[in-house]
């Protein structure tokens, strides 16, 4: 296992950008370490993680057992750092959701050996992040076998009232007159998303005094209601925090990775 710290010139960001990945070890078909990945061998799949609110490229690292569990699923992790633009972009501003989502992949497919297959492509995020990771997914669903959302931001309206202690820079990140009638907006994609891509499998956690755990109950039978048996529920008691993320992690991976978890 290998922990690469990324920093490069972002054409769309007009700035450097920090981007982590973890990559496993290279191993021959006897299952036996190699010594260096080989040009023509199979590339790897892959796990999206996008931070939360206040987070960077490295808080997945420092927070979780990640590392352990890529090791042991022998998947490579990208974590980016979008600053608290929530994965948008902002007018005026940055442009994350550009970044993410077109300049990210392109450049790290282009470095490291990184599989663009769908069935090979998973996006994870906690929180703010949960939100990127759920509109990603259901803006570009020919792109992910599986999302998995913790705790996250479904509803950006009551997000910005209930949560304005914590986000008083929400209105320079979105333009409030269009949290529901746009892109931005999960119901949105949602309405929109077509039916051959309902195949999408699906993970929302929570924790039982989880400050976003309301938001999270209301938007969970819209998810329930499009994508059926590919969609997950799942609740530990606890609260928004790395304790409940950390705890909920194995069980996320091995959702991931192995689609065979079901719900308690």
């Amino acid at each position: 296992m290998s922990i690469h710290s990324n920093n490069f010139y972002s054409n769309t960001l007009r700035r450097s950008v920090t981007v982590q990945v973890i990559l496993p070890e290279p191993v021959n078909p006897a299952g036996e370490v190699e010594a260096q990945y080989r040009s023509g061998r199979q590339l790897l799949p892959v796990i999206w993680l996008l931070h939360g609110l206040g987070g960077d490229a490295t808080t997945w690292i420092r927070q979780t057992a990640i590392e352990t569990l890529a090791t042991q699923y022998r998947v490579a992790v990208v974590m980016p750092q979008t600053e608290r633009g929530f994965y948008n972009d902002v007018p005026e501003g940055p442009k994350y959701w550009t970044f993410m989502t077109e300049e990210l992949p392109e450049r790290m497919r282009f470095i490291f050996p990184l599989s663009s297959d769908r069935s090979q492509n998973f996006v994870v995020g906690n929180s703010m992040g949960g939100y990127g990771a759920l509109r990603w997914a259901l803006s570009m669903p020919e792109q992910f076998a599986a999302v998995a959302a913790l705790s996250p931001v479904t509803d950006l309206s009551r997000f910005r009232i209930d949560q304005a202690a914590i986000m008083p820079d929400f209105d320079g990140v979105f333009d409030k007159q269009h949290l529901l009638d746009s892109p931005v907006s999960l119901d949105y994609l949602l309405d929109r998303l077509s039916t051959e891509h309902t195949d999408l499998r699906v993970l929302m956690t929570t924790g039982s005094e989880d400050m976003l755990r309301e938001m999270d109950w209301t938007f969970k039978p819209r998810l329930a209601a499009k994508f059926g048996e590919q969609f997950m529920w799942h609740e530990l008691p606890g609260r928004h925090d790395w304790p409940l993320w950390n705890q909920q992690l194995p069980m996320v991976m091995h959702w991931l990775m192995r689609g065979t978890f079901k719900a308690i």
